[in-house]
């Protein structure tokens, strides 16, 4: 071992030089990273239903659309200035890129009875007509009819929707949000001009807009203020300025390292792996740190630059080398998970951990030692902490012990009050467009959320056959008798609908069409319909053999979703003939699975994380009894963090209940670093009181200086733009705060009674025999 520190030390600028070299090469990747913000990056890969749903969608093609929001700040949607601001709506719906047609109460036709009555197609005449009692009476049309206040109008009339429906040569992400700046665009000229109506927009294309400049926001003013808060950090605690530079100078030739690889390897980073360069440069901060604070231990001692460098990396190769494999190990085993944003993220930092402890040996020791030391930085700026710690070890040994497994047994114990639940929309800024207008649907008109099901009949022109027929209509009238149903939109009950108002609107005609003919003329005629009514989908595919079937639900959990959803499947087994083919067809349910998919994979991912980095402490620090000891450290800072979130908050989603897999990974360095050092003072013949104080003094510090480094960029992430990064921080920064604490105050307690007890029960053992 000795020879292999001595090259590196003998060939540090070789290598640093072909550090660089590498560095260069392998960090020009990074211009060809991409960004990926929409929700695939969210949803599991494997649920079987998504698969259907897929399948739906290429059958019933989805149209690409944004919903416009009016609600007028006096409340009434049924006023000049609002209507006015529809009608400018209405006539620049093409500044909306690929814009094909626009819907709203400006173009909103009647149903034939109000048709008949007021000799007129349309809701609305022209504006200039009408005078304060037209619009009272219209309002009070549109708050009748079932189909309108369904679908663009709300029942109190105070909010009104306007669709666009657009049309976009490629689907990709360009594009997407191409569309999504020019209907900002839209939105901002109408807010302009009608100052008294309060106007938003929705759709996916805003989604991903808001996560994109989210995380554009993040890179470029985020991001650098962890920088600059770690940097001076770093230099109050090391009290060196140039030191704390070539520390980050490490940190910052990691993560252009690591983003590089990651665009090389063409893997674009989404809404949750793009917080993964941030973890590798504390990651790799930590490393460095450790090597910068024994060399200066050694400086103080009076030893050369050269000898106390080659201590330094002799004493931390085992520890680095042993915390580079179990952090790794932890993020990796995130590819449990499905979705692709959790295991996106664990291996942005698994490969960024490796780069790490390759430039920490290779580029660290030439930077270091080409700094001039005219003094000796004295003392480092936690020295005085840790030597507190030592004393309070030494004197309340016996109390921190006991108060740590109070606090320990007590946290378990409020484990179960976390409940897991997952809402898609939680991710939706709350003061963005999107969370307001999410909002008031669920309020105002109940549809915020829908079930989609495709029925397929098994034949082509199957959709005309009475036999299939009826059973749709049965399915869709059952789903009107459930509660949770606030519409349904159901092919059988168009055709119902067609067929009375080809009779004069006589309610007897409200049935089926027994007529094969007559049913294919409805279905040419609701095309027909369809191609200038923006609002309308499609109810059946272009085979005609399957139909598409909407039920509109509000307000409803994860669990109150997917309970629906299991009624309804166990309605179709008992009742529908099973040559009718069922699918899912919408992303709801996916995302309402995700509680139960995602949350067991991260569990199954956490225990295989938690089994392999324990055998491989063993193995690490070749011992059993102090490879077991690891393991209390290492897990009980996210028992005692999550504990307490269960009676403060009590809500875990798969993207929170993440860290506890991760946390693991993360803070074994600490314990590592202390492990490490007790072991080695113990080997050497020390009794475990002077082993925790040199294990203190050597390691103390570091792990002190790297844990506030960390959790100052942690804190600093609960202002980020992003959701992911605020509930990261709120959770993560306590664990690694509460890591450290149980690292310098329990571990060591810890220590002290078993081996006190453990050479104890030796002495005795060794009496006993030569009795």
């Amino acid at each position: 071992m000795q020879t292999f520190i001595n090259q590196l030390v003998n060939q540090r600028y070789l290598l640093a030089v072909l550090t660089i070299l590498i560095g260069a090469v392998v960090s020009w990747g990074a211009g060809q990273t991409t960004i990926d913000s929409s929700f695939n990056s969210i949803l599991s890969e494997d649920d079987p239903y998504r698969e259907e749903v897929d399948q739906v969608n290429e059958d019933f093609p989805p149209s690409t659309a944004v919903l416009f929001a009016f609600m007028p700040k006096d409340g009434e949607v049924f006023s000049f200035e609002a209507l006015r601001a529809m009608e400018e709506l209405t006539s620049r719906y093409s500044e909306v890129e690929y814009a094909v047609s626009v819907g709203s109460l400006i173009n909103q036709r009647l149903n034939a009875v109000d048709a008949d009555i007021q000799e007129r197609d349309y809701l609305l005449p022209d504006l200039t007509e009408l005078n304060d009692e037209d619009l009272t009476f219209i309002r009070q049309i549109a708050l009748a009819d079932e189909d309108i206040t369904q679908n663009i109008l709300s029942r109190d009339g105070e909010m009104a929707l306007a669709v666009i429906k657009y049309k976009a040569s490629t689907d990709d992400q360009e594009s997407r949000l191409s569309v999504a700046r020019s209907v900002v665009r839209l939105r901002d000229s109408l807010r302009e001009n009608y100052p008294g109506q309060e106007i938003y927009v929705l759709g996916r294309a805003l989604f991903e807009l808001d996560s994109y400049n989210a995380q554009i926001k993040d890179r470029n003013f985020l991001f650098p203020l962890v920088i600059a808060a770690t940097i001076l950090l770093k230099w109050f605690c090391l009290r060196s300025l140039s030191l704390s530079l070539a520390v980050f100078a490490v940190s910052f030739a990691t993560v252009g390292l690591t983003v590089g690889t990651y665009g090389w390897l063409k893997i674009p980073f989404n809404q949750i792996s793009n917080m993964g360069p941030l973890v590798v440069l504390t990651i790799a901060m930590a490393d460095s740190v450790h090597i910068v604070s024994v060399y200066l231990q050694g400086l103080r001692r009076s030893l050369s630059k050269l000898d106390a460098m080659r201590e330094s990396l002799a004493i931390n190769f085992q520890p680095v080398t042993l915390a580079t494999i179990t952090t790794a190990m932890g993020f990796l085993c995130l590819n449990y998970c499905s979705s692709p944003g959790i295991y996106g993220f664990g291996n942005v930092v698994a490969i960024g951990v490796c780069w790490a402890f390759v430039v920490t040996f290779t580029l660290l020791p030439a930077l270091v030692l080409l700094i001039p030391i005219r003094k000796v930085p004295e003392p480092l700026g936690v020295t005085g902490f840790i030597g507190g710690v030592s004393r309070l070890v030494e004197r309340r040994s016996g109390l921190l012990f006991w108060a740590s497994v109070v606090i320990i047994i007590t946290t378990l114990a409020l484990l179960p009050l976390n409940k897991i639940d997952f809402d898609r929309f939680s991710f939706v800024d709350k003061d963005s467009d999107s969370h307001t207008v999410l909002s008031a649907l669920s309020e105002k008109i109940g549809n915020d959320q829908s079930l989609v099901y495709s029925i397929d009949s098994g034949e082509y022109y199957g959709i005309t056959q009475l036999e299939f027929l009826h059973q749709v209509e049965a399915f869709s009238q059952w789903l009107e008798e459930q509660p949770e149903a606030s519409f349904v939109s159901s092919y059988a009950n168009l055709l119902k609908t067609l067929n009375k108002a080809e009779h004069d609107n006589d309610e007897s005609w409200a049935v089926l069409p027994e007529d094969n003919l007559q049913i294919i003329d409805y279905l040419v005629t609701y095309q027909l319909v369809q191609e200038i009514e923006p609002h309308m989908e499609p109810l059946f595919d272009p085979d005609y053999a399957a139909v598409r079937l909407v039920i509109g639900t509000s307000n409803l959990s994860n669990a109150g979703l997917l309970e629906f959803n299991d009624r309804i499947e166990h309605w179709i087994a008992e009742n529908l003939p099973p040559q009718y083919a069922v699918m899912h067809g919408d992303r709801s349910i996916l995302f309402a699975r995700l509680d139960h998919s995602i949350s067991m994979q991260l569990l199954q991912g956490f225990s295989l994380s938690f089994l392999l980095i324990t055998v491989i402490m063993l193995i690490g620090l070749r011992s059993w009894r102090y490879g077991l000891l690891s393991i209390m450290p290492n897990l009980f800072p996210a028992t005692i963090v999550f504990g307490v979130w269960g009676v403060v908050v009590g809500g875990l989603n798969p993207y929170i209940l993440m860290l506890f897999s991760i946390s693991i990974g993360l803070v074994v360095d600490d314990s590592v670093h202390m492990l490490s050092k007790y072991i080695f003072a113990r080997r050497r013949g020390d009794k475990p009181e002077p082993a925790v104080k040199y294990a203190l003094d050597r390691a103390g510090s570091a792990i002190t200086i790297t844990t506030l480094s960390l959790a100052t960029g942690t804190v600093i992430l609960i202002f980020s733009n992003t959701f992911y990064y605020t509930n990261v921080a709120m959770l993560l920064t306590p664990i690694i705060v509460v890591a450290l604490l149980l690292d310098l105050l329990f571990l060591p307690p810890l220590l002290l009674r078993f081996d006190n007890w453990w050479e104890g029960r030796r002495s005795r053992s060794v009496t006993a025999t030569q009795r």
